[in-house]
């Protein structure tokens, strides 16, 4: 063989292998529950393409929540879902803070934590039950959101189940979440998971729900159920820093926690793609209190 016919062999070969590395590290489809792939959250999005909606839980009538809202108007979240116990110290001063900052009853959706009021919860979702079916008119059919108010009787042989089941088995929304204060997973802690987990989650799962958010524990814990997203989103600043609740293990029965953190306040961030029935996915950030990321999933 020739030397210039040699080196151009090896030249070749060189390149093949820098396009094979090139496209072994190209980031995979964003939107599964586990990816760690994803960019930062734009402020400036295409909301015919995005709906961009926040979750935050345990909050109170102080500065802290007053900055976790500046957060999540500085990336004009649309909606924003706080599953529970806001109203600790002055609930009053908390929703009039709500919606200094634009959320109001048309884009904001509460359920009852056990520090809660239910006349209050269902005065602001104009409802006379403290647990169904909440959906947003600039939202149409994107998305529906699905309170249990697990204060009062929920286990698979109340009215609260039956009717909760019908509700999300008939809806054609294209995203779907499940909202409850007490979690039905969770790590081990002072607030142990509400124990009615086998009763719902068969129906969560036959029904196309996206997530369920929760909170009560006063922390971030991120769990992928065999493809289920579950979240604890108890980050609000009743409690701050050391104050948090400890994470006394790393899973919950036999699910090891993807992401845990205590010790950080902030509030939560998901993006759901409107534009393309066929193909949903969606991407979320766990934002700290100085607007650093957290969280990616």
């Amino acid at each position: 063989m020739k030397r210039n016919e040699f080196l151009i062999i090896i030249i070749c070969l060189s390149l093949l292998n820098v396009i094979s590395v090139t496209i072994a590290h190209l980031p995979t489809v964003l939107g599964s529950v586990g990816s760690s792939l994803v960019g930062n959250p734009a402020a400036d999005f295409n909301k015919s393409k995005t709906l961009r909606i926040a979750i935050v839980g345990d909050i109170d009538s102080n500065q802290g929540f007053t900055t976790q809202l500046e957060i999540a108007n500085n990336y004009n979240v649309q909606a924003l879902i706080i599953p529970g116990d806001f109203e600790y110290t002055n609930g009053n001063e908390v929703l009039s803070n709500l919606q200094s900052h634009g959320f109001t009853k048309e884009n904001t959706d509460i359920v009852v934590g056990n520090h809660d009021s239910g006349k209050e919860v269902q005065m602001w979702l104009d409802n006379n039950r403290t647990f169904g079916q909440a959906n947003f008119d600039f939202s149409g059919d994107k998305l529906a959101l699905f309170n249990i108010d697990a204060n009062i009787k929920f286990d698979c042989s109340s009215p609260q189940f039956e009717i909760l089941k019908s509700q999300i088995e008939s809806s054609t929304a294209l995203y779907k979440f499940a909202v409850v204060h007490q979690p039905f997973v969770t790590v081990k802690s002072d607030h142990p998971p509400n124990g009615q987990f086998d009763c719902y989650d068969p129906v969560f799962r036959a029904s196309g729900i996206d997530g369920v958010l929760q909170a009560h524990n006063h922390n971030y814990q991120r769990f992928n159920i065999s493809g289920l997203l579950y979240g604890v989103f108890g980050t609000g600043t009743h409690d701050t820093g050391s104050s948090m609740y400890p994470l006394e293990s790393d899973g919950w029965a036999g699910n090891k926690c993807i992401k845990c953190i205590t010790g950080e306040n902030g509030i939560t961030i998901i993006d759901l793609q409107v534009n393309d029935k066929n193909s949903k996915h969606f991407v979320g950030w766990f934002i700290g209190m100085g607007n650093e990321i957290l969280d990616k999933f």
